[in-house]
């Protein structure tokens, strides 16, 4: 019997290549058969792998955004302060543009 350990398909399902040697025996004896359950580990690691590798992006953005609000603070307008005794004109509470 021919037990296969690699087989390239082209797209019309003929074999280019094929890579096999010949077993007598039992058929369960034949190789390591792997399953959904026995990948488990493998998935589990590149789950962390890849929830790792998002958690450092979102520390790296955060930590530019702290850098960049370092560098450049905020501008601060200063308002006039209103004279209390002074009563508001129509024109100065309308026109923002009048110092």
């Amino acid at each position: 019997m021919k037990i296969y350990t690699k087989i390239v398909l082209d797209s019309e399902n003929k074999v280019i290549e094929e890579e096999y040697f010949n077993y007598s025996g039992s058929l369960a004896l034949a190789g390591i058969h792997y399953d959904f359950k026995s990948l488990s580990g493998v998935r589990a690691m590149k789950k962390k792998a890849k929830r790792e590798k998002k958690l450092a992006e979102r520390k790296m953005k955060r930590d530019q955004r702290k850098d960049k609000d370092k560098e450049s603070p905020k501008k601060v307008e200063t308002e006039k302060e209103l004279d209390p005794n002074r009563a508001l004109s129509l024109d100065f509470i309308t026109n923002p543009n009048k110092k």
